[in-house]
């Protein structure tokens, strides 16, 4: 199972919330020999830094030296289709796209 490594860059409103905008930096993923981390090279961690203190100074707090990443684990897709689909039911069939197409 996959957990993803996310940097809260920003703010913005909706119906009413402050709700944060984030940015994957990378993802955990795990193996035989235990966890380890694939960084995203082309997320510049010293622009998410100033983006950070940024967003901290408008809200009143200090800005800071390091950056803060919040790790949110991916749920299995498959339990997501298995809700989603009935069991030992199979999906409906499109009929829509069965016309021959001449090339």
């Amino acid at each position: 199972m996959a957990k993803r490594i996310m940097v809260k860059v920003d703010e913005y409103q909706k119906d009413g919330e402050t709700k944060g905008k984030y940015t994957e930096v990378g993802v955990i993923l795990n193996n035989n020999n235990g966890e380890y981390v694939l960084l995203d090279p082309t997320v510049n961690i010293a622009g998410v830094l100033a983006k950070q203190n940024s967003l901290a100074i408008k809200s009143g707090k200090e800005s800071r030296d390091m950056v803060m990443a919040s790790i949110f684990t991916d749920e299995p897709r498959q339990q997501n289709a298995q809700q989603s689909q009935p069991a030992n039911q199979p999906a409906p069939i499109d009929d829509s796209f069965n016309d021959d197409i001449a090339f």
